[in-house]
């Protein structure tokens, strides 16, 4: 059977904008996390190290990643700039904002994020995976989100 690796080299780390309403946030966390996933290359997956949670019937409840997932939090121009660097240093990352979410108006999403600057977005969420001494110089100075 197995179990979580708590010596893992890769982790996942999604910063949220400490300024943006929870529920925007939690939306973000969940798009970030499925983005890096499906972004993420072939050997990307295998270190992730996602292993089944099964129930006393043998059905797969959960399937979660051997990998610690850290929440932490931060300001826009922080998260923008996190976002820059992690893509100059060819990090996996995403980036969540505010031209991304659904206001209830009828709007094409993926033209108006095209059109908007990403410098005139509100970013709710950067999202990165990598190994644990890569990200650990990006993140530092962020805080845990509580």
């Amino acid at each position: 059977m197995a179990s979580v690796n708590t010596t893992a080299t890769h982790k996942f780390v999604i910063v949220l904008n400490e300024k943006s309403p929870v529920g925007k946030l939690l939306s973000a966390t969940g798009q970030l996390a499925m983005s890096l996933h499906s972004e993420a290359t072939q050997e990307q997956r295998e270190n992730m190290g996602f292993i089944p949670f099964l129930n006393p019937l043998g059905d797969n409840l959960i399937t979660v990643s051997m990998c610690s997932f850290v929440v932490l939090k931060g300001t826009s121009n922080q998260l923008l700039t996190l976002y820059s660097t992690a893509r100059g240093q060819a990090v996996l990352s995403a980036i969540f904002t505010s031209t991304m979410s659904f206001n209830g108006i009828e709007e094409d999403l993926i033209l108006k994020t095209a059109n908007t600057p990403l410098m005139e977005t509100e970013p709710y969420g950067v999202g990165l995976y990598g190994p644990v001494n890569e990200l650990n110089p990006l993140t530092k100075k962020f805080s845990v989100f509580k």
